[in-house]
């Protein structure tokens, strides 16, 4: 006869792997969520922007320009191109080849623009005011990925300073500006990029029992933290991203706020974990061509009402990670708020219009 003991471990496994392994892995790597991303095929789903004026940061990057690429050939009116490094060759590239394939032009503005300032981040809202009469689709997706700690001129981690402060600084600067063409029968849309890479931040995201929230995410060191810097810029951004939509639909402003999650990809951003054991086996899990990403930021940048504070994911919407599910997330997202909103009235002090229209005073 079995020992109990025996048959108590063993009940003790099978409750395990049956209740616990689950939660596990919804709480820090969303396996289902990735492997249907690796076999997703998205494309875009509007068929035409006609009249209609598109601004993409992180234009030169693997999915912008993918993004950029979709926007143009769906017959935008105006494409503005803004990174840190120079656009102009995508501007040729895309002019040359919708002039090949007999399709129009559209108005292609090149910005070059410094994300790891604030003062680059003005930058951005200034051009647009002087330069647009309308902006319906802004799609934010400049971002870095570093194994090694530097700090900004701002004097924040280098990923916090890109990933999550100047991004979000963009976004309440652009948020008085958006306005909808004519040809537009949606509200204007503004959309972040998330990604899975939060979720096995999640354990690092704790908010201290004193100081500052931010600065206990942006003070780490090289090594296991730096590693999971970019999925803790990604959790600010969206804690972020899904504040700002809240107090969007509380003052009553007809703008669409969401997020958007690509997916896996091996891009030029990723490729410096590829010598990495955990990040590639990660990254293969779920990887597919970065077209297939792009097509998803596309769609999130043209979400109607109904994509309102959710996360796009290929056809679907995603669920927020149970983490900021929590009493504790709703915390720490207040939290995020706040800190940031000091440090942007600090250093920017054209953001409290956006802090004016969202009735945040």
């Amino acid at each position: 006869m079995p020992s109990p003991y025996l048959l108590a471990g063993i009940g003790a496994f099978v409750v395990l792997v049956t209740y616990g392994l689950p939660l596990l892995l919804a709480e820090y790597f969303p396996w289902r969520s990735l492997w249907k991303q690796r076999y997703g095929r998205p494309t875009p789903t509007t068929k035409s922007y006609a009249g209609r004026t598109a601004l993409i940061t992180g234009a030169n990057g693997a999915f912008g320009s993918r993004a950029a690429r979709m926007f143009a050939t769906r017959d935008i009116g105006t494409l503005v191109l803004a990174d840190v490094r120079n656009c102009s060759p995508l501007k040729s590239e895309i002019e040359k080849e919708l002039k090949e394939a007999g399709k129009p032009v559209p108005k292609i503005l090149v910005w070059q623009i410094d994300m790891m300032t604030f003062d680059g981040c003005r930058l951005v809202e200034q051009k647009a005011r002087k330069e647009l009469k309308t902006l319906d689709h802004v799609l934010l997706a400049a971002g870095i990925l570093a194994f090694n700690r530097r700090e900004s001129p701002e004097g924040w981690e280098h990923s916090i300073q890109v990933n999550f402060l100047s991004t979000a600084l963009i976004s309440l600067l652009l948020l008085p500006l958006l306005k909808s063409s004519p040809s537009n029968p949606n509200p204007p849309c503004l959309t972040f990029v998330t990604s899975f890479g939060l979720y096995p931040a999640a354990p690092t995201m704790g908010v201290p029992k004193t100081g500052s929230y931010l600065k206990k995410m942006s003070n780490n060191k090289d090594g296991l933290a730096q590693g999971h810097q970019y999925g803790r810029s990604k959790g600010l951004l969206l804690y972020f991203a899904r504040e700002l939509a809240a107090r969007v639909t509380a003052a009553g402003k007809n703008v669409t706020i969401n997020s958007a999650d690509p997916g896996s990809s091996w891009t030029p951003l990723t490729n410096a974990g590829k010598e990495m054991l955990i990040p590639r086996l990660l990254t293969n899990f779920s990887a597919r061509d970065p077209q297939f990403g792009a097509a998803v930021l596309v769609n999130g940048a043209s979400a109607g009402k109904e994509g309102h504070g959710q996360i796009m994911q290929d056809y679907d919407t995603a669920d927020y990670p149970p983490f900021m599910l929590r009493k504790s997330g709703q915390n720490a997202q207040k939290l995020v708020w706040k800190e940031t909103r000091e440090e942007f009235e600090a250093k920017a002090p054209e953001v409290k219009a956006a802090y004016a229209l969202l009735g945040d005073n």
